[in-house]
This record gives structure tokens, C-alpha cells and sequence, in this order.
């Protein structure tokens, strides 16, 4: 049986709490239990899962109805669903177990391996956004949203911090959703290059579902834009590919690399 330690101002504050189990003054959960590893993963869970079902709930409404979520969110709904920086941090975790399980775990090439023929600059990417998924996350997130808030800059209801709270869910919730599938195309086989077109299809699809509900506007709308978005980013790529080539080039010709 677990010894209780009796408790009457709280270790943050110093305010009174002798007969409530959170404190008025800063909010801290009251401790009355020594540290022991059944506390430690129930502590864990209340951080990552929520006890009262928060992280399952922000999931399935993720999943059906979005813009509740993360327009609930942008206009100061904090408690309902799991937060956008806890979320992210999950995706991460995920992405990270991801990329050890695939190479590790099932022997299947790195996709900077898959990609030795592209530009340097690609595989450059590639390379530093597997190793560091962290990383990854927050230069695409930023990028996202500068090409969101662009594509959708007409209709003046969010701004860039908010597109990127926006792009932050987005990214995580795919990345959520998709881990387990991606397993289960490990174990059956290195089937990456179809899974890889087929969930790109899923998050193309999820996105105009987002975006649609989010400004209340026509799929086609929302399809035409996304479009001119995935334009913007194939035309941005290329020209940073053709500058860093003929920089390159400038180098190897004056003799500054081999």
C-alpha cells in the first residue's frame, strides 16, 4: 500500500490546501504519494493521454470534424481537446519511432537512400529531416503555413501564427494517424513507394476537408487553391534546387570544392 504524505500548502505557491486537491492560487495537483513506477506511468499518462479521455476525443474530432477542433482552438478553447503543443510533440515522438522501426526494425532503405539520384539539396533534406524529425517539422510547418495563409490570403480570416497552428495539427494528425498503418505495410512487406502514394492521397484528401470546413467554401474552391499551393511549392523547390546547383558549379569551377 502506497504511504500518503500529508500535505497543507502547496510546494509551487505556498498557498493553502489542506482540504482541496488543487491549488486556488497557481492550479498544482496536490502530491500525497511518494514517487513509485505505478505513479510515474499514471503521471505519464496524464500528461501524454489525459485522463479524462482528452488526447482519444482530440483524435476522433480531429478525424470528423476538424475545423471544431482547431478553430475551437485559435478562438481560446484550451481544455476540450489536447493542445497544439502537446499534440506535436506525440506526432514527433511517433515519427521518430517510426523512422527506428523501419530501418531497424524492418531493414527497409532510408528515403535518402531511395532518393541518391536527386539533387543534393534534396537529399540533403531528406537526410537531416530523418535523422532530426523535430527538425523537419518545424522548417515544413512554417513553410506550410506561408503557403496556406498565401493560397487562402482572400478571405482574411486567419493570420500566419494561426496557419501555423493550423499546419502544426494538420501535420501532427496525419502523422498520428498513419503510424500504424504504416506498420502494418512493414510486416506485410516494403510495399513504401504504393503506402507512400496512397497516404499522400489521404493527407491531400484531409486537407481539403480541413480547409473546405475551416473557411466554408466549395471543394472546388478549396481544390483549385490547393493546386496553385502545391504549384507554388514545386516552382519554390526548384528554384532553391537551380540556385544551389549553379552556385555549385561557380564553386567547382573556381576549384573551391572538388
Amino acid at each position: 500500500m502506497t504511504k500518503t504524505i500529508t500535505i497543507n500548502n502547496c510546494k509551487n505557491c505556498g498557498d493553502n490546501i489542506k482540504d482541496v486537491n488543487f491549488c486556488s492560487n497557481c492550479g498544482a495537483k496536490k502530491i500525497t504519494k511518494r514517487i513509485t513506477f505505478k505513479n510515474l506511468i499514471t503521471e505519464v499518462g496524464e500528461v501524454y493521454l489525459n485522463v479524462d479521455n482528452t488526447f482519444f476525443k482530440t483524435i476522433r474530432d480531429l478525424t470528423i470534424k476538424p475545423h471544431i477542433v482547431i478553430d475551437g482552438y485559435i478562438n481560446g478553447v484550451r481544455k476540450k481537446y489536447l493542445n497544439v503543443p502537446s499534440y506535436f510533440l506525440l506526432s514527433v515522438t511517433l515519427a521518430a519511432i517510426l523512422s527506428f522501426i523501419k530501418e531497424r526494425g524492418f531493414d527497409i532503405p532510408s528515403d535518402s537512400e531511395r532518393f541518391e539520384k536527386s539533387s543534393k539539396i534534396v537529399q540533403l533534406f531528406i537526410e537531416v529531416t530523418e535523422k532530426f524529425p523535430t527538425l523537419g517539422y518545424f522548417i515544413l510547418i512554417p513553410f506550410y503555413a506561408i503557403i496556406s495563409r498565401f493560397i487562402f490570403r482572400k478571405y482574411k480570416k486567419y493570420n500566419f501564427t494561426e496557419h501555423i497552428v493550423i499546419n502544426s495539427y494538420l501535420t501532427s494528425h496525419l502523422t498520428i494517424l498513419t503510424f500504424i498503418p504504416y506498420i502494418i505495410t512493414f510486416i506485410l512487406g516494403d510495399y513504401i513507394e504504393v503506402s507512400s502514394f496512397i497516404f499522400l492521397l489521404i493527407q491531400l484528401m484531409y486537407a481539403t476537408f480541413l480547409f473546405k470546413n475551416l473557411y466554408l467554401i466549395s471543394y472546388k474552391k478549396v481544390i483549385i487553391k490547393g493546386f496553385v499551393g502545391w504549384l507554388l511549392i514545386v516552382l519554390i523547390i526548384a528554384g532553391i534546387a537551380l540556385i544551389v546547383g549553379i552556385f555549385t558549379g561557380i564553386l567547382k569551377e573556381y576549384g573551391f570544392i572538388n
